[in-house]
Order: C-alpha cells, then sequence, then structure tokens
C-alpha cells in the first residue's frame, strides 16, 4: 500500500532499517554477487543451496522469446566444471533426484535455480554445491546439440501447460497490463520460435543478463558459516564483475480513468467468477524493509482477515448471491501494486454475486470496520505471529530460503521471530479501528480499476456485457448502504463443568517410547511427546470401518466431493461455520471428521495453549455433530454449478474412464447429476450419527507432539473419557472396490482444446503385504523414473516428464501397485507407450544398472532422517503398528538396507508375469 508511505512520509527519513535475522550472514562480493548465509541443523546434514537471478521473460528480446525459460532447461545439460548431465548425475550420485531436490523455476520477473535438501555425506559436497550455482551464474555451455536434443522436450511442457487456466490468464494481460510487454510475456514461448531460435539468441540472453549484480546466492544448512563465506569468496572470485551493464527497463503499468473491463471465455474453463483489481504505484523497496513495510503488512493482513469473514457469512447464506468471495492485496508487477476482490458465482452470466461482491467492498470504503471486526483480527494475527515465534527454533532448512529471495529482490525484512512478535505486539495497540478505517478507505480509488469475468465458451451460454458490468459499478457507487452492525460471538464451545471425563484405568510403556492408557470407556490413547516440531501437536481418533460400512444405497452421500465439501462447509454443534471460524479467533489449530475407505475418524493439528478447545471440538463431532441444511446446500450448489461444464472437460472424462476401468465397482463413483440426486443429507445424518459415530467403542487416539504428557492427562480424561463407550467395536469388510485384476486396454478419445495424450499404466500383484516388499517396489518406481527420463523425455523429447509411483497395501486387499503416467503428443504417443514397457522388461531382465542402484539406495537412506523430523511420520508409524502391529520405523530402514540389484529386477519381473495389467490411453478426436 503505497498510501501509508505518504501517510507517515512525514518521519520516513527517521525510520530505519528492520535488522536483519541475526543468525543470517548478508554480504556481498567485489564482482557484485549477493550471498546469504545460515547455519541450521533441521535435517542434520543437509544443506539448502539457491541461485536467486532478478531476471525473468520480460527482458527476452523479440527473437529470444521463450529462451529465459530454455535456459533453465539448458544448466541441466552442461556447464564449464560439469560436461552433459553431469551436474544430474553427480547429485544423484549422492542421493539427490532430479525434480524433487534439483529443479529451478521462471517467471515473469525472476529465475529461481534451487538444489534442496542435499545430503551432505562428505565435506567436498558443499564445494562442489557451490562449483555447480558458480557454473549456473556464468558458465552455462549452451551447446547446439544440447539446445536441439532440448527443443522437443519444452514443446512437450508447452502442451501440457496449454490448459484454460494458462490460456484466460495470456487472454487477462492487456486488461492488466495495458500495451506494455507485461501483456505479451508468455513465459514458456511461441511453438515456431521453440523449433527455429538460433543459439546464439539464447547465448546473448545468457551472458546480457546472467551476471553477479543480478544474483544471489542463498546457503542454509547444516554448515559452517564462516567456511562456506570463504568458499564462496574464492569459488566465484573468477565471474568478473559486468563492464557497462544493461539495466532493466522499469516498466510503468498505465493508468484507466475508467474501468478496463474484460470478458474472458474458455471451452474448457468449468467456472464462472469476477475478479476485481484497483492498481496502484508499487511502494518504493526502501520502504519495505522498516517499520513501515512492517505495519503495512499488518494493515494488509487486517483488512484482508475481516473482509474475507464477511464475505464467509454471505456464502454461507440460503441463496447466496456468490459461493465463495475473496479480499487481498499483492503485487502485479515491479512497478504496480494492487487490491483485489474476486467472487465466484453459480451461473454464467450472473450479476447478482459481482454486485454483492463489489458492494462489501463498498461498504469498507464508506464505512470501515467494526470494532470487534477489528479486535477480532488484530487477536488472530498476534496468535499467528506468536505461534511463528513458539516454532521457531525447529524451522526446517527450507523455511528460511523464500523470505532471503525476497530481501534481494524487493529488500523485504526477515527478522527473528521473537523480535517480529515483540515488534507487533508492540505496534497493534496503537493500530485502532479509526486508523484502520482511515487508510482502508483510501486504498479503493474511483480509477484504475479492471474488471475480468471468467467463464465457460459454449454454444447457448448467457454471459454478461462489458455495459452490464459497468451498470452494477455505477450502481454500487451510488447505492444507499447502511453500516455493518457489529455482534456478539460466543466464547466457548461448551461448558467443561458438565463433562464427567472418565478415569486412566491402565497404563503401559508402547512403541516409540510413547504411552498408551485405556480409559473407563474403552478408549486407548497413545501419547508420543516429541519436539521434532516444536509448539506442535497432532491429534487423531480412528474407528475400523470408515466407507465399508456404508451400504451401497447410501454410498452416493458419502461420494468424496460432496464429503469433503460439507466437512468445509458446516460447524458444530449449534455454532455455524462462520461462527466457529470467529470463535476460533486467536486459535491456531484445525480440527475435521474424516471418513475413509476403511477408517473414519477425527484428526487435525493445534498448539499447546489451544489443544483442550481442539480437544473440545473433537469431542463435539463425535458427540453433538451438525447437520444443517443451508451448510449442506452451499457444497451442492458449489458441485452443480461447476458440474455441467467440468463433465465437458478431458481430465473430467480421464477420471471417469479410470473409474470404471480400474476399479469396475458400484462403489467407484464419479460426482455426476445422479449421484446428487441420489445423495441427501439425510443420509449423511443417518449413518454419521447410527454408524460411524454411533460411540466410542474400538476408538483409537494418537496424541503426538511437543507436550508434556502429566500435563495433559486431564484433558485427555476430561475429554476423551466423555465420549459414550458402547458395546461392539465395528470393523472393515472389503467391498469389492479394489483395483480389478487381468489385462484390460481402454483406448478412447475426447475432445480437447490442445491435442495431447494421456497415458496411464497399472501394473498389479497380489501378495501379501510386507515391508521388503514395499521398499523393493518403492526403489523399481525410483529407477524407472530415472529410465524414463532417460528415454521418454531426454532420448525420445516426447514428453515433459514421465511420474511413476508404487506402493504396497494392506487394505483392502493385501496387493503391489506401480503406476506410470505420462501426456505427450499424439504422433509420439503409441511409441512411448511401448517404449515404457520394453524399459520395464528390460528391469525385470537384467535388473538395473550399478550405478542406478546405487543412486536410488542413497536416495532412500537419504529420505529416512528427513522424514523422521515431522510429527506425521511417527503418528502414522503408531497407528500402523496399532492396526498392523507392524514396526515401520526400524524395519524400513532395514529394508532399504537390503535391497539389492536381484530383488529390484525380482519385483519388476513380478509385475510384467503378474497378469494384471490395465492401460488407458486417452487420445483428441
Amino acid at each position: 500500500m503505497a498510501l501509508l508511505v505518504g501517510a507517515f512520509s512525514s518521519f520516513g527519513q527517521q525510520m530505519p532499517e528492520l535488522p536483519l535475522d541475526p543468525a543470517v550472514r548478508k554480504g556481498q562480493l567485489d564482482n557484485g554477487l549477493t550471498y546469504y548465509i545460515r547455519h541450521n541443523d533441521k535435517p542434520a546434514q543437509r544443506a539448502e543451496f539457491y541461485l536467486a537471478t532478478n531476471v525473468g521473460a520480460l527482458q527476452e528480446t523479440p527473437d529470444q522469446d521463450g529462451l529465459a525459460h530454455f535456459l533453465e532447461h539448458m544448466c541441466f545439460n552442461g556447464t564449464k566444471n560439469f560436461p552433459g548431465k553431469g551436474i544430474l548425475n553427480w547429485l544423484e550420485s549422492i542421493g539427490a533426484s532430479f525434480g524433487g531436490n534439483v529443479n529451478a523455476s521462471t517467471g515473469v520477473e525472476q529465475t529461481i535455480y534451487l538444489l534442496n535438501n542435499i545430503p551432505l555425506v562428505r565435506p567436498t559436497v558443499v564445494d562442489t554445491c557451490l562449483l555447480i550455482m558458480h557454473d549456473y551464474s556464468h558458465f552455462v555451455l549452451c551447446e547446439p546439440d544440447e539446445i536441439d536434443a532440448e527443443r522437443g522436450v519444452i514443446l512437450e511442457e508447452k502442451r501440457s501447460r496449454n490448459t484454460a487456466a494458462w490460456r484466460m490468464r495470456e487472454a487477462a494481460g492487456p486488461y492488466l497490463y495495458g500495451d506494455t510487454k507485461y501483456a505479451t510475456t508468455s513465459i514458456i514461448g511461441t511453438e515456431e520460435n521453440l523449433k527455429t531460435f538460433k543459439p546464439e539468441s539464447l547465448t546473448n540472453f545468457y551472458h546480457t543478463w546472467y551476471r553477479p549484480d543480478m544474483q544471489a546466492l542463498i546457503v542454509v544448512g547444516d554448515i559452517d558459516v564462516d567456511e562456506v563465506e570463504a568458499k564462496i569468496k574464492s569459488t566465484f572470485a573468477d565471474i568478473p564483475a559486468a563492464e557497462n551493464p544493461k539495466q532493466k527497463e522499469v516498466i510503468p503499468i498505465p493508468n484507466n480513468e475508467e474501468p478496463l473491463i474484460g470478458i474472458i471465455l474458455d471451452a474448457e474453463n468449468a467456472s464462472t467468477g469476477y475478479e476485481v483489481y484497483w492498481k496502484g504505484e508499487a511502494t518504493p523497496e526502501e520502504y519495505n524493509n522498516t517499520q513501515i513495510g512492517f505495519l503495512t503488512d499488518i494493515i494488509e493482513d487486517l483488512a484482508t482477515t475481516i473482509m474475507d469473514e464477511r464475505y464467509a457469512d454471505i456464502s454461507a447464506q440460503p441463496n447466496a448471491p456468490f459461493m465463495a468471495a475473496g479480499f487481498g492485496t499483492g503485487k502485479l508487477t515491479e512497478t504496480c501494486e494492487v487490491v483485489m476482490a474476486q467472487a465466484s458465482v453459480k451461473e454464467p452470466g450472473s450479476l447478482d454475486g459481482f454486485e454483492a461482491m463489489l458492494m462489501e467492498v463498498e461498504k469498507m470504503r464508506r464505512f470501515g470496520f467494526t470494532d470487534s471486526e477489528v479486535e477480532r483480527a488484530k487477536t488472530e494475527l498476534l496468535s499467528r505471529y506468536e505461534t511463528a515465534a513458539n516454532q521457531a527454533s525447529s524451522r526446517k532448512n527450507s523455511e528460511f530460503i523464500y523470505p532471503l529471495i525476497y530481501n534481494f529482490f524487493d529488500n523485504e525484512y526477515v527478522l527473528d521471530p521473537a523480535l517480529q512478535l515483540q515488534l507487533a505486539q508492540a505496534i497493534m495497540p496503537q493500530i485502532s479501528t479509526e486508523m484502520l478505517n482511515q487508510v482502508v478507505s483510501q486504498i479503493i480509488t474511483p480509477d484504475n480499476m479492471v474488471v475480468l469475468y471468467t467463464s465457460v465458451k459454449k454454444d447457448g451460454a448467457n454471459h454478461p456485457t462489458e455495459e452490464q458490468i459497468a451498470e452494477v459499478i455505477k450502481k454500487v457507487e451510488t447505492a444507499e448502504i447502511a453500516q455493518v452492525a457489529g455482534e456478539e460471538i460466543p466464547s466457548q464451545f461448551l461448558d467443561p463443568s458438565k463433562l464427567k471425563g472418565g478415569k486412566i484405568k491402565k497404563t503401559e510403556a508402547y512403541v516409540y517410547d510413547s504411552e498408551k492408557l485405556t480409559l473407563a470407556n474403552g478408549v486407548q490413547v497413545i501419547l508420543l511427546p516429541t519436539d521434532v516440531e516444536k509448539d506442535r501437536i497432532e491429534v487423531n481418533i480412528y474407528k475400523k470401518g470408515g466407507k465399508s460400512l456404508i451400504s451401497d444405497e447410501d454410498f452416493y452421500s458419502f461420494e468424496s466431493n460432496i464429503l469433503s465439501l460439507y466437512l468445509r462447509n458446516t460447524g458444530v454443534g449449534e455454532f455455524s461455520n462462520t461462527t466457529v471460524s470467529k470463535m476460533l479467533a486467536g486459535k491456531q489449530l484445525s480440527i475435521q471428521p474424516f471418513v475413509n475407505g476403511y477408517t473414519h475418524g477425527i484428526s487435525g493439528t493445534t498448539t499447546n495453549k489451544d489443544l483442550e478447545t481442539a480437544l473440545q471440538l473433537l469431542y463435539l463431532y463425535f458427540t453433538q455433530p451438525r447437520f444443517d441444511a443451508n451448510e449442506y446446500n452451499q457444497g451442492i450448489e458449489q458441485i452443480k454449478a461447476v458440474l455441467p461444464n467440468m463433465e465437458n472437460t478431458s481430465d473430467f472424462r480421464l477420471q471417469q474412464e479410470i473409474a470404471k476401468t480400474v476399479y469396475d465397482s458400484p462403489r467407484s463413483i464419479t460426482i455426476s447429476g445422479e449421484v446428487l440426486e441420489k445423495a441427501s443429507l439425510a443420509t449423511l445424518e443417518k449413518v454419521y450419527k447410527e454408524q460411524l459415530f454411533k460411540d466410542a467403542a474400538g476408538a483409537v487416539v494418537t496424541i503426538a507432539g511437543d507436550f508434556d504428557k502429566e500435563t495433559i492427562k486431564p484433558l485427555v480424561q476430561k475429554y476423551i473419557g466423555s465420549l459414550p463407550k458402547g458395546k461392539k467395536a465395528s470393523v472393515w469388510s472389503y467391498r469389492g472396490d479394489g483395483i480389478v485384476d487381468g489385462v484390460k486396454l481402454n483406448d478412447f478419445q475426447t475432445k480437447m482444446e490442445t491435442p495431447l495424450v494421456t497415458v496411464l499404466q497399472v501394473y498389479k500383484v497380489n501378495d501379501a503385504y510386507n515391508i521388503q516388499e514395499d521398499v523393493n517396489i518403492e526403489a523399481l518406481a525410483y529407477i524407472m523414473n530415472m529410465v524414463y527420463t532417460a528415454t521418454l523425455r531426454e532420448s525420445e523429447g516426447g514428453t515433459y516428464g514421465a511420474s511413476v509411483a508404487g506402493a504396497m497395501s494392506k487394505e483392502p486387499e493385501e496387493r503391489g501397485i506401480l503406476q506410470v503416467v505420462f501426456q505427450t503428443n499424439v504422433d509420439a504417443a503409441d511409441n512411448l507407450r511401448a517404449l515404457a514397457k520394453k524399459n520395464l522388461e528390460e528391469v525385470a531382465t537384467d535388473g538395473p544398472s550399478a550405478e542406478m542402484f546405487d543412486k536410488t539406495i542413497k536416495n532412500l537412506q537419504k529420505s529416512i532422517p528427513e522424514s523422521q523430523l515431522r510429527i506425521n511420520y511417527w503418528s502414522n508409524a503408531i497407528r500402523i503398528y496399532e492396526r498392523y502391529g507392524i514396526e515401520s520405523v526400524e524395519s524400513y530402514e532395514a529394508a532399504v538396507n537390503a535391497l539389492t540389484p536381484e530383488s529390484i529386477k525380482a519385483c519388476a519381473a513380478a509385475f510384467l508375469n503378474s497378469g494384471n495389467f490395465i492401460e488407458i490411453v486417452m487420445r483428441p478426436e
């Protein structure tokens, strides 16, 4: 909000920069390279290396269209010290993976290269990673034969990116950016230029813009800061400072007096909505790292929180004018900031949702916010700062990266979380309702407004005209509006004194140093204190059964879209969803029921101070669920609004064919009008109350996280111990909804805007579950990902990438699955299908190469300690032991260490010899 700079300009000179987090070492080399270094040992023996380059596709000349992104690919295809695929080969040799740990991203204005979660298996790894970044910075070879080999890969990436969302973003460019270069910059470029550009166009871009004064190196991890700083200085010393460096063109976004209105339609777009932007000049970067910048962020967060709350209230009403709406602020470009509002509406052509969304903005502009709204938002924001400070010491390496990147790009502040909390605590009381209202009254201006209407392009659709949208804008500007009234929000969900609770009948030591309690009502509670994530607690109560308890007739009401939207929109007990949200202001927790295929329960996360509230909600979701027609219908209307258009997309057709071919079960249903007709709130309520959550018989609770066992036990007794006892625990039973046996091919055609072939290959073995075979499959999937990168992507240039995943399951059926998915062009599809199968056959015959096997072992070993720094890893391990009697932590590591090329070879052969292979091929009409 540049207006805040004006408001405080009288003492702007007295606003010193906020202090950089003292744990960060920031410096600059003589050649202009900026660097940031921070020690952090979570995970231990791991580090992150990022190269932030302050250039992007905007800096391209016409002959360089798409080459900023193309250059990103060339960084993996040969540099001075790593010819050919040397970078990827070396990184994979220490356990890193392409895509997972080695990647890059190109934007309109910036480009970022990353080596993520790199295992420091020996001291020289840091030296080599710095050398890789050194080569990215100045020594990429861009050899002509490598350029030609990569053209096909990028053309396939362009094909896969050409979605409705991508096309509509490009169509919105002239409205948002006027006749500037921002409006025509596509990032990936035209097909013609990608096929025909000359190598010198690429190298000219590289040598013009990739230079140290435009770059920052970020290194965070289990490293010695002094040593890394010395290595950076020596490694990057041979990169010269730019002589007569070309400056980035500063491109202002044109002003507009009258609203710019865009009607943007696409045949594959499933939803209808409005987006409104109020443009303004960007805040000068020198203010971002001062108290003005910090105050600006707070005010923006407060306004966004309150407006989103108002929009949620409206969307929850019966016959609401819009399904959902939102408000926010942000940067459109380096030179332009925006205030934004958006709304999703049910019907194409509907103007009511647009008017209602705009009317709330007008109310904010004229009257501001109420005292109760402001206090609730301030409480919530302070709670977030407090939680961030409490959790700071367990932050992972990756959490430090992007704040440092944007300190380089935009001079954003990077504060120690404890100091950030202190600043917020000092500033927040000074922000009165009157002050906030004065600011928000000025951020909506009569000029520089852009309105985008997006919907489906189809015959018979009734879309608004630009004139009709303009009339609504004028109507709102002159409307008689009443100020929003304040409201009283209940302070507690229940009266704890009315719960009897239940005693702990038995206490015993349990797996992974946990403790297992048996309560008087029979519920077993497993407590695992761990500080792997500070001030974070995961709570889960589950029972066996899930959707397997539900009859075929009632199953429609539990279709995944219907259920998820209902759970998202519903409240609990006597409190509506919007009331619950307001009652939770200042509390950092998320609790919600779940109904999976073969288990059901309630789960969520919280902090120590909010644990009791989380347990209260768990108790209420179990004993006093809410089944409100308005909240149910809200989800149904959301589905009805997008379903007719969604059914015409190729992605939806693919999901239908997968359900029909892979599962072939009446219980494998895809959302449709028929499903909506057969679903009902009454069925949801009946099954929930009478079958799923009738009582707590057989229930198991896991609570893992940063807590004290003795402190938590009284809360467990009070809330978990008060759940109804029950007599007979539910059990799951197989309902015939697993993956089918046999050989099946579903090769079909469907309408699509971009000609594209999608291939899904599914292999299945019917074997009893064991961890060793599960690890064999995981290793085989990792190897096949490398194989397909080398063949389908690099050698053939036929796909942007193939994705391979595999695992064993214990329920509902004991079996192993290997799944291969890729997209390609029409001409290459059948060749790539055959090649994908041939590649697997080669592994089944010859086994993996020694090099690939070594890379796989190291990657799986690398992942083990990283996974163990997450609470949910331990929660899942406890539940696996409780449900199946399988110790999964030590046995998984032992299984990884027991892998052999022969075991992976045998695993591949088992899939090929099983007689179970399903292939789905979706082609364009």
